[in-house]
């Protein structure tokens, strides 16, 4: 990303040079809203799936068996999304542009841990919101991992331990009722 010039980008896209700075600005600007683009396109049939009207274990386990595949498929993307994540903290487009879009999956996952919480599935100690967020902080983590320690445990099995801790505190007894 730091290394792609304006001449390359119009190039490839076979545009001319002024187009960037009428249509986005800056080539910054123009490369955050393609990452950003990009990456909520490939998580919008996860988005879609944890809006489905079925079970939660079964939306759970299908979300991270798609997780799982995007991952496979998309990772020769992986160096881009650090690059957007190193370059969120320089880059308000990009920050912002990252915000929304963990927002929109923090919401749908809390949306779709809350109803498990209210039918009984997960316990009531589960705080949505929370979890949401500690299950976008694996996800980083496992592909931070898959660069830093690509030896290390593969995704899937990471991905697999953590549905079935989670689904395994929903058969435990509940302990916000002591």
């Amino acid at each position: 990303m730091p290394g792609a010039t304006a001449r390359e980008i119009v190039g490839r896209a076979s545009a001319n040079l002024a187009s960037i700075p009428y249509h986005f600005g800056t080539k910054d600007a123009l490369v955050a809203e393609a990452l950003v683009r990009e990456a909520h396109e490939l998580v919008a049939p996860v988005l879609a799936l944890l809006a489905a009207e079925r079970p939660g274990p079964e939306r759970a386990t299908e979300a991270v068996a798609m997780l799982n595949e995007l991952f496979e498929a998309g990772r020769t993307r992986v160096p881009v999304y650090l690059a957007a994540l190193a370059a969120a903290p320089h880059s308000a487009g990009v920050r912002s542009g990252l915000a929304s879009l963990w927002a929109e999956l923090r919401g749908r996952l809390a949306d779709d841990i809350a109803r498990q919480v209210d039918e009984g599935r997960l316990p009531g100690w589960v705080s949505p919101p929370a979890m949401a967020a500690a299950i976008l902080s694996l996800v980083n983590g496992v592909i931070v991992a898959s660069v830093i320690d690509p030896g290390g445990p593969d995704h899937r099995e990471v991905a697999g331990q953590f549905l079935a801790l989670l689904l395994a505190a929903g058969v435990a007894p509940d302990a916000s009722a002591d």
